[in-house]
């Protein structure tokens, strides 16, 4: 189980996403924000394209404490569904 609570980049997740925690397998789908200029990361799946440095995008559990060592990425959240 992944400690959120540890993760820099990561905006401040849900009391229920907190309680839920991430394993390595799971399939997380994030909103990136990256520094301007980056290239998004190969390990990040594309989703949509919001702006120029932010998109939705899709992760293995494993890899957001990858995130936080990327250079490129300047903050992550997890994306809600909307209704």
């Amino acid at each position: 189980m992944i400690d959120l609570t540890t993760l820099r980049k990561l905006e401040t997740p849900s009391p229920s996403e907190l309680a839920r925690g991430r394993n390595d397998t799971d399939r997380i789908t994030v909103l990136v924000r990256l520094h301007e200029g980056a290239e998004l990361p190969s390990y990040i799946t594309m989703r949509a394209e919001i702006s120029a440095e932010i998109i939705t995008g899709e992760i293995s559990g494993a890899d957001l404490e990858r995130i936080d060592s990327d250079p490129a990425i300047a903050s992550v959240a997890f994306s809600a569904r909307t209704r």
